[in-house]
C-alpha cells in the first residue's frame, strides 16, 4: 500500500524528477567540457636475481628467497620515483621545474604478490608524459642496477602514448549524473508532496473554527466570493442565523457550556444540509449558511425545516435543571444570475437577520434586492 502511495507521489512529481535529471546531466556535461583532460602513461619493471653475480644455483635460490622480503621491493619502488635518480636525464632537464611539479604526477606501486613494479605518470600532454615515463625508466635502470648488482632491474612493459584520457569521462559521468538526478529528483518530489500536505493541513486547520468545527468567517467569505465570481450566472442563497437565546446569556454562561451549545447547533446544520452546502461561524452567537444552486424560496423552506431543529430546548449540564432556548433567527438573501457583488449579498443577509431578530416569535426572513421581503409565519418553538 505504501509503495503504491509513493509511486503515485512520484507520478505526480514526474516534472520535478525530469528537471532534476536534466540539470544533473547538463552540469555533468559542462564540467566534463570545462575540465582539462588528464592522460596516463604506464610502464612495468621486474626485479630478479642477477645470475652473473652468483657462483652456484644455491646462491641464486637464496637470493630469490631474500627478494621475497617486502623491504627490498619497496626500496626499489622508492628509488624508481625518486627525483634524485631521474633529475639529470636530458629529457627531464628540458622541462621547467615549476611545470614539472604542477603538471605531472609520478607514482609507483608494487603489484601484489609479485616482484613487479608499475610506474605511472599523469599529465595533460600524452607525448610529454610518455617521454617522462621513458626517461624515468632509463634513469632507474642505470642507477639501480649499478647500486644493486646482485639483482637485475629490467623493464617489463615499456610506456606507450595514451589515446584516451583517464578523466574526465563524459559518458561515465553522465551515467552517474543520471542516477544522482533520479535519486535527488525523487527525494525532492517526496519532499514537495510532504510540504504540500503540511501546507494543506495548516490551511485547512486555519479554515476551521475550533469551537463549532464549521468554517471560519474569513474562509466562508472567501468561498462565497469565489462562488459569486466563478459562477456569476448561477443562483445561490446566503443565510445568516442569530441565536438570540445564546446572545442573551453569552456573558453569564461558562465558556465550555456556551461553546458546547453553539457546536451542537452547528453540527445540526451540517447534518441537515446537503454535502455541497457550506456552514460557517459568523459571529460569537451567529452561524452562516451558503446554499449553492438554490433559489431563495427553496432556501427559505429548507431553513424553516431546520429552524425547528435548531430551536429545540437544550439542557445545560451542571447548571441544575436549567434549559436554554436557542431562539434562532434567520435572514436569507438570494443571488440572482448576473450578480457578482459578494459584499452586497452579505449586507442584505445581515439586514435580513437583524430584522428577523427583532420580530416576535421565531422567524425566517427572505429579503430580495428590490427592498421587499417575505417573512415566514411565526413558529413557536416546541416546549
Amino acid at each position: 500500500m505504501e509503495i503504491r502511495l509513493y509511486l503515485q507521489i512520484l507520478k505526480r512529481g514526474w516534472w520535478i524528477i525530469a528537471m532534476t535529471v536534466l540539470a544533473a546531466l547538463n552540469t555533468s556535461l559542462l564540467i566534463s567540457y570545462l575540465t582539462k583532460p588528464v592522460y596516463e602513461a604506464k610502464s612495468r619493471f621486474v626485479v630478479s636475481p642477477n645470475a652473473g653475480a652468483y657462483q652456484t644455483s644455491y646462491d641464486i635460490t637464496s637470493s630469490m628467497d631474500t627478494l621475497d622480503r617486502r623491504s627490498i621491493i619497496n626500496t626499489y619502488k622508492e628509488l624508481l620515483v625518486s627525483s634524485t635518480v631521474y633529475n639529470n636525464h636530458p629529457d627531464i632537464v628540458k622541462i621547467p621545474a615549476e611545470e614539472f611539479s604542477k603538471e605531472y604526477k609520478i607514482s609507483a606501486v608494487v603489484i601484489p604478490d609479485t616482484n613487479i613494479l608499475e610506474l605511472t605518470v599523469d599529465g595533460s600532454d600524452p607525448q610529454k608524459i610518455t617521454t617522462i615515463a621513458k626517461a624515468i625508466g632509463e634513469s632507474a635502470l642505470t642507477y639501480i642496477n649499478k647500486l644493486y648488482p646482485v639483482y637485475n632491474f629490467a623493464i617489463l612493459v615499456p610506456p606507450s602514448v595514451p589515446t584516451n584520457p583517464i578523466r574526465p569521462k563524459p559518458i561515465q559521468n553522465a551515467g552517474f549524473a543520471l542516477i544522482i538526478g533520479i535519486i535527488l529528483g525523487a527525494g525532492l518530489a517526496l519532499l514537495r508532496d510532504q510540504l504540500q500536505n503540511s501546507l494543506d493541513a495548516l490551511r485547512a486547520r486555519s479554515a476551521i473554527d475550533n469551537v463549532t468545527t464549521a468554517y471560519t468567517r474569513n474562509y466562508f467569505e472567501r468561498l462565497l466570493n469565489q462562488q459569486v465570481i466563478n459562477k456569476p450566472d448561477e443562483v445561490l442563497s446566503l443565510g445568516l442565523i442569530n441565536f438570540r437565546g445564546l446572545e442573551e446569556v453569552a456573558d453569564v454562561l461558562p465558556p465550555s457550556i456556551f461553546n458546547k451549545v453553539l457546536r451542537q447547533e452547528a453540527q445540526t446544520l451540517i447534518e441537515e444540509l446537503r454535502s455541497n452546502d457550506v456552514v460557517g461561524k459568523w459571529d460569537k452567537t451567529q452561524l452562516s449558511v451558503l446554499l449553492p444552486s438554490t433559489p431563495g424560496t427553496a432556501a427559505e423552506n429548507t431553513m424553516k425545516r431546520i429552524q425547528n431543529l435548531l430551536a429545540r430546548p437544550i439542557s445545560l449540564d451542571g447548571i441544575s435543571d436549567t434549559v436554554l432556548h436557542p431562539d434562532p433567527r434567520i435572514g436569507i438573501i438570494e443571488k440572482k444570475p448576473g450578480e457578482s457583488d459578494g459584499e452586497a449579498l452579505i449586507e442584505y443577509a445581515e439586514n435580513a437577520m437583524l430584522k428577523a431578530s427583532v420580530m416576535n416569535g421565531a422567524s425566517v426572513m427572505l429579503v430580495r434586492k428590490n427592498g421587499n421581503h417575505h417573512e415566514a409565519a411565526e413558529a413557536k418553538p416546541k416546549k
